[in-house]
């Protein structure tokens, strides 16, 4: 157990998109491209304003700014079969301080899940090539919820998948609506913005808010001199 600003962190729970990995930029670039490829000259602007929200949202936002007539579906198969063919030749970019981080908590056994809006077809190659698959106790993908973020299931069946109260979990977030979901589940919402930072409403949700993974640690790292020593006392 680790005590941390009046948290006892029994788990964690980490986001995956934008969190772990820097695949948020990608996709966005790769959903212009695919525009490109049919005519469609998409904003990489708006595109980047919808980070974290749910697959429906960008649906309907993306309708609503081109026209009834958007070809959402064929487009976005499209985006995802150019970030298949990506991911056959390049690495997974994983964000700074990732592997440090994971460490870390393998150190303290503190057990770890991934609880992600992404369907589990496209996370299990990603974890797999990153070489972090067996890190995780428990993966909770967006095709395997009923309600996805900012709705609390993910959180609350990750919690519940690695044993632990919602109360004693961290959740490590880049969106918005990821920290809604983990306040919403009363767990201990840390955010780490990526394409978008805080707004207000996540201010207020957020235990926590860092600009980067190595920030988390740091935090995490110097709550640890003060848990060890209850430890051993």
């Amino acid at each position: 157990m680790l005590f941390v600003d009046g948290f006892a962190i029994e788990a964690v729970a980490f986001d995956m998109d934008g969190l772990m990995f820097d695949t948020e930029r990608l996709a966005n670039t790769l959903w212009v491209a695919a525009g490109v490829e049919s005519g469609w000259n998409l904003s990489l602007e708006l595109l980047n304003s919808l980070a974290g929200q749910p697959e429906s949202s960008d649906r309907r936002v993306l309708r609503e700014t081109y026209g009834d007539s958007f070809p959402y579906d064929t487009l976005r198969a499209r985006r995802l079969a150019l970030e298949a063919e990506y991911f056959r030749n390049h690495e997974v970019p994983l964000k700074p301080g990732l592997i440090a981080l994971l460490d870390f908590f393998q150190a303290w056994k503190i057990p770890m899940g991934v609880a992600t809006s992404t369907a589990r077809y496209r996370v299990l190659p990603l974890l797999r090539k990153a070489d972090i698959i067996d890190r995780f106790a428990s993966i909770l993908c967006g095709d395997e919820v009923t309600n996805v973020k900012p709705d609390p299931e993910i959180y609350l069946r990750t919690a519940e998948r690695l044993g632990v109260a919602p109360g004693n979990c961290l959740v490590l977030e880049d969106s918005r609506a990821g920290i809604a979901a983990a306040h919403a589940a009363r767990a201990i919402p840390v955010m780490v913005p990526d394409l978008l930072g805080p707004d207000g409403a996540a201010l207020r949700q957020a235990a926590r808010v860092f600009g980067s993974l190595h920030e988390a640690r740091g935090w995490l790292a110097r709550a640890a001199i003060f848990s060890r020593k209850l430890r051993d006392s």
